[in-house]
């Protein structure tokens, strides 16, 4: 739980009713998801507990959102992936984005995990500069490709 100003700011868990404000945070970073799409795959993420979602949340108002999971690969030791992070426009700058990694970063911690990786598109230079300013260091770039089956 924060405090700033008098008013209470308090890192949580997203519950369900969460689903219309991340659903309108997640337009602004051009992500525009339908609210009952998003409600079953929260509902989804929050019956396993290899995925995390936290919300930073004053009276009800979500300031940003992360979600995180566990990855497991054949050739790489287990990590926690940052899989989406949003702040509201309107409080960009002011610590959000850091204390929501910090967040999945302990629970990261607290589950066993050793490394968290994060993937922004190259021309998210803002992600990029925002990241590299918290720890992270860029290890490779790739391509994307997706085929719709």
């Amino acid at each position: 739980m924060f405090h700033r100003e008098g008013v209470v700011i308090l890192i949580r868990k997203a519950f369900l009713s969460d689903s219309q404000e991340i659903a309108r945070l997640s337009s602004q970073l051009g992500y525009p998801v339908n609210v009952s799409q998003l409600e079953e795959r929260l509902q989804y993420i929050s019956n396993h507990n290899d995925h995390i979602v936290y919300v930073m949340e004053s009276s009800h108002v979500l300031f940003g959102w992360i979600h995180a999971n566990v990855r497991f690969l054949i050739e790489s030791t287990p990590f926690v992936e940052i899989a989406g992070l949003v702040v509201d426009s309107a409080y960009r700058g002011n610590g959000i984005g850091k204390q929501l990694v910090q967040a999945c970063e302990q629970w990261a911690a607290e589950s066993g995990f050793t490394k968290i990786r994060v993937r922004t598109n190259q021309t998210r230079s803002d992600a990029v500069q925002f990241y590299n300013r918290i720890g992270f260091t860029i290890k490779k770039s790739q391509h994307v490709l997706d085929k719709e089956i």
